[in-house]
């Protein structure tokens, strides 16, 4: 406790009061540097803390993209298996088109035939 009162003290010569000085800008510069030792070493945990946690980011969206990878194989395969039916449907849609047209045809033909039976049964009767 001594040495706390005297460092508080007044200095009694020029010495004393260089050396007090000295000891008092050594403790501070000393209490500086420690406190950005400090600083570096928590930024430095910081980075560490950031790169761990952008590693298993990356790692997952390496996971996922390769499963989008393989999914995407899948689905370009079933496609490739579905393509002969897939034109078999639009053989298949060309040909009930032109059975469509076909039967439209047939439905006016009919209709004029109709007419033409109805003009006859008329002009028969009259």
């Amino acid at each position: 406790m001594a040495d706390a009162d005297a460092a508080h003290q007044p200095p009694s010569n020029n010495k004393e009061a260089m050396q007090h000085v000295t000891r008092d800008m050594f403790a501070k510069a000393s209490d500086y540097i420690q406190g950005e030792v400090a600083a570096t070493s928590q930024d430095y945990k910081l980075l560490e803390a950031m790169h761990g946690a952008t590693t298993d980011k990356f790692q997952s969206l390496t996971t996922q993209a390769s499963s989008l990878s393989s999914d995407m194989g899948n689905l370009q395969g079933k496609a490739k298996e579905l393509q002969p039916v897939l034109d078999q449907v639009d053989v298949l849609e060309a040909s009930v088109s032109e059975l469509h047209d076909t039967a439209v045809m047939l439905d006016e033909y009919s209709k004029r035939v109709e007419s033409k039976y109805k003009d006859l049964m008329a002009s028969r009767h009259s």
